[in-house]
């Protein structure tokens, strides 16, 4: 087995605690049906997470769905978004062996400045990050992960992957890439060690 030279992370779900899918957060919060709500928010994300989205112009129909402002609806769903402090901490441990930290996420511009504004200390803990609406990749789509393997004289194996959907991860397993669900600190940090130490 080669030796791990690299740590890649997903951001929301992993990096990125939240209080539940945000349609259920609306259907609480503004009383729409998040059946109803879900399919605004998904056509407004296809169209955000790729490089220059109308970004106002896309999320305009769930803003008047829920009759509300710009900066309301994204200052009501980051509210709901946290750092996850203890998996940053273990992160300074993978740097201090000499492990590269990367970060992998389909995501749009309001809500990675919003990180970067908020968590500097995350960011400085991570030397390479590939958001989707600056790469023009979206997971699962094999070139998120070939990009990064393109950037590095690491072999596919010597990467290590952690996601929460099955799909990306089924996407990084098929290039060679090891990967494994995130399930939480605890059986991160587990992997982790077996992983490093083979």
């Amino acid at each position: 087995m080669n030796k791990i030279k690299a740590v890649i992370f997903d951001m929301n779900g992993v990096l990125i605690n939240d209080s539940g899918p945000v349609s259920i957060r609306v259907e609480k919060e503004f009383h729409v049906p998040a059946d109803e709500i879900w399919p605004l928010l998904k056509d407004a994300l296809a169209q955000v997470r790729v490089p220059g989205a109308d970004s106002r112009q896309a999320w305009k129909p769930v803003l008047d769905r829920l009759n509300i402002s710009y900066s309301q609806f994204f200052k009501f769903w980051f509210d709901g978004e946290s750092l996850n402090q203890e998996l940053l901490d273990h992160l300074k441990t993978l740097k201090a062996i000499g492990l590269k930290i990367i970060v992998l996420s389909n995501n749009f511009p309001e809500r990675t400045n919003n990180y970067r504004h908020l968590y500097p200390e995350l960011f400085e803990e991570i030397d390479q990050q590939y958001f989707s609406w600056e790469t023009g990749y979206v997971k699962p789509d094999p070139k998120s992960f070939t990009q990064i393997i393109e950037n590095h004289d690491f072999s596919p194996g010597e990467y290590l992957y952690f996601d929460d959907n099955e799909g990306n991860l089924k996407a990084a397993t098929n290039l060679g890439i090891i990967s494994h669900k995130f399930a939480g600190l605890t059986d991160t940090k587990s992997f982790l060690a077996q992983s490093i130490s083979k």
